[in-house]
């Protein structure tokens, strides 16, 4: 169970200047001071596990990998062709080409094995080591062999270009021994877990998977395969928060729908407590009368937050019941996507050990292709897609609604475009931050 105080490298102030001169609504708080706060409240997950190599993509490595060989351990060659001792060539008489004998062969994993000798070259494979003494490969395209391949030429040219060190990849040149290769905190992707098996590695420590149990509120939904009641719609939140959770590498216990009843919500979280991490809801944190998830929650535990100064997903709850932390994001499915992706999943990289940058969206400034008024102390995100305009210009586009009920705007973006609470207008051209989904945690 992971919602006990520790510290989180103190995310709160650095994130607390981010939004100094941003106002947002009374009551509301901003989405940087909610998550940096959240991140000092919730511990980091002391669980890890020693994970074959295999198993370990998308997780988060809980200890640094130190380097135990060189990369590459000799030095070796970066092409196919010929070993040569500069010294040697500059004694040669300048004649025009020079033809030198070709002392033997040096392949990969099959070396020269000895001293290159004195005035000869040896035929290397990229990859292979570098046979002591020389000090220069010449590419194989630059020489002429006779029909025996005893002999190379290679033109006054070629041998003027070359340089000491030519197409050499020196021992240690990727990696070095005893250096941090991989740092604790960081999410694995596979040329990750690739530097890894390069030290020998078959097997990592790494941050158990979350236990997080999930399901949606609300008397309108139906299972889809089931009949639709009238005036009913089918549940799509929990789909959306299940398959974020699964990108991130949590164990998701499926709840399916639970009623509108205080009695059967009290009893399904109480038990969901016991045994999860985690326990992720959608609707039923605003504050209708049907709303009940905060007075349950109340009443078993405590509420840490309630009402970001975020558009969509302004009612967006965060407490605890005994160790495991609750989180209830709002009922329409954009306001789900968008405060899960940039709420809940960077909270549960943290909880699994997660460094910052791993967990923090990566933001770049495009031009506006459109123009917009709107009104400040909400950090909003408008659906958006990349379009080349007339100009071969490329410009943020937002979606043609900006309703939190349309899911399929959802499938039409490929980002966010990100206006901070106190940005009033943007005109065409105005750069704006992007958040492209493809740089998401949860994608």
């Amino acid at each position: 169970m992971a919602d006990k105080i520790a510290s989180s490298g103190g995310t709160v102030g650095a994130d607390a200047d981010v939004v100094a001169d941003l106002v947002p609504k009374p009551g509301l708080t901003p989405i940087d001071v909610a998550l940096a706060r959240a991140c000092e409240q919730v511990a980091v997950c002391a669980q890890t596990e020693n994970r074959p190599l295999t198993d370990c993509y998308g997780a988060i490595l809980r200890e640094n990998v130190i380097a135990a060989i060189n990369v590459p351990s000799v030095d070796n060659s970066a092409m196919d062709g010929y070993a040569l001792r500069l010294d040697d060539i500059a004694a040669m008489p300048d004649t025009g080409a020079l033809s030198i004998p070709v002392a033997g062969v040096s392949l990969a994993g099959h070396p020269f094995g000895r001293e290159m000798p004195i005035g000869r070259a040896v035929r290397i494979a990229t990859g292979a080591a570098i046979p002591a003494g020389a000090d220069a490969v010449i590419i194989q395209e630059n020489v002429t062999v006779n029909d025996d391949e005893s002999e190379i030429r290679i033109e006054r040219e070629a041998v003027n270009r070359l340089r000491r060190g030519d197409n050499i990849r020196r021992a240690g040149e990727d990696v070095t021994a005893g250096n941090v290769v991989l740092a604790a905190g960081k999410r694995l992707r596979p040329q990750d877990v690739a530097v890894a098996a390069g030290q020998g590695k078959n097997s990592l420590m790494v941050a158990k998977s979350l236990r997080v149990a999930v399901f949606s509120t609300g008397d309108e939904l139906a299972v889809p395969g089931d009949a639709l009641p009238p005036g009913g719609i089918y549940d799509s939140n929990r789909f959306a928060m299940i398959g974020m959770m699964r990108a991130i590498g949590c164990e998701v216990t499926d709840l399916g729908l639970l009623r509108d009843d205080f009695a059967v919500l009290q009893s399904a979280l109480g038990d969901a407590a016991q045994n999860h991490d985690v326990i992720l809801t959608s609707g039923g944190v605003s504050v209708g009368k049907a709303d009940l998830l905060k007075p349950v929650v109340d009443s078993l535990g405590e509420i840490h937050a309630w009402k970001l100064a975020i558009k969509p997903g302004k009612p967006l709850m965060r407490g605890k019941i005994g160790d495991c932390l609750v989180l209830g994001l709002p009922g329409n499915p954009v306001s789900v996507m968008v405060s899960g992706l940039l709420f809940a999943v960077p909270l549960l990289l943290h909880m699994m050990g997660a460094r910052r940058e791993d967990r923090t969206p990566v933001r770049f400034g495009v031009p506006a292709g459109f123009a917009l008024k709107r009104s400040t102390g909400r950090r909003e995100w408008l659906r958006a897609r990349l379009h080349r305009n007339g100009n071969g210009q490329w410009v943020a586009l937002p979606f043609r609604s900006s309703s939190s009920g349309v899911l399929t705007s959802m499938v039409w973006a490929e980002g966010l475009i990100e206006l901070a609470e106190n940005r009033d207008a943007v005109g065409h051209g105005d750069l704006v931050d992007y958040i492209a989904f493809a740089g998401l945690q949860a994608f």
